[in-house]
């Protein structure tokens, strides 16, 4: 039986440590997709769970207008920020579930999400996102997972650790069947799937304002608590590493399929 994640209000507060603690997607990654979406400039981009737009601005580039749909009305006004910083006038962020999508946001050559689509009705979504697209169109998921991997450095163990003690509460959700399965029995044809491994720094800061990035250990959970927390990070790491800089693997998955 499927699971619904209820996402509304999961990330509230957490737009300013996603905007500058989340990594950004390789570059090879947004030309890959350009390159198997053979995009040129032209039409439309639908970017669902865009959260900040950490996928949605690199990939804009590539067409006409770019629409970001997201839940969270705090993620959507710092997207929107970052458009009037930069002078940009093609992007539009709008305030709905992703499962509300309908004939009013128009068509769209690519719909793409990153690192959101597992906290949807993703059998619905798929079947939104046909009707939406043009006839050749094409559905791209991509996402990098977290920080932490596989938990097999020392210092990714150490952090995990620390995680657990102090946000004991905090659920593990089991998303069901692959995206991979679910597209196959879709209407969606032609699958291609891809990796591409890259590594980044990290110092303590960084890691520490990524936990808060995310639904799982946003730092208002933590109350008057979040000093002491980021204190035992800080030792901790500082005793594996006293450089306090930590190598972050990181592997960008694509999974793209066409109308």
């Amino acid at each position: 039986m499927k699971q619904i994640v209820k996402t509304h209000g999961l990330f509230d507060g957490a737009a300013y440590y996603y905007l500058k603690y989340r990594g950004q997607y390789s570059d090879t990654l947004i030309q890959t997709l350009a390159d198997k979406c053979q995009l040129n400039g032209k039409g439309r981009l639908l970017d669902l769970g865009c959260g900040t737009g950490k996928l949605t601005f690199p990939m804009a580039a590539y067409f006409e207008e770019a629409i970001g749909l997201d839940v969270s009305a705090d993620m959507l006004q710092s997207a929107q920020s970052q458009c009037e910083l930069l002078d940009i006038e093609k992007m539009k962020w709008v305030n709905m579930p992703s499962e509300n999508m309908d004939e009013n946001l128009g068509t769209f050559r690519l719909i793409t999400s990153g690192d959101a689509f597992h906290w949807m009705d993703r059998e619905r979504v798929l079947e939104l996102c046909y009707d939406r697209l043009e006839p050749g169109g094409a559905l791209a998921l991509v996402g990098q997972g977290h920080i932490l991997g596989d938990r097999s450095l020392e210092w990714q163990q150490a952090v995990q650790h620390i995680v657990d003690k102090w946000f004991h509460e905090s659920e593990q959700v089991d998303f069901g069947e692959r995206h991979e399965t679910l597209l196959e029995h879709s209407s969606f044809h032609d699958l291609a799937t891809g990796q591409i491994k890259t590594e980044r720094q990290r110092d303590i800061p960084s890691i520490i304002g990524y936990l808060y990035s995310t639904s799982a250990c946003r730092k208002d959970l933590l109350g008057t608590d979040a000093p002491n927390f980021e204190k035992e990070i800080y030792d901790q790491l500082k005793a594996i590493d006293p450089s306090g800089i930590f190598i972050e693997p990181v592997t960008d998955y694509y999974i793209i399929a066409f109308k």
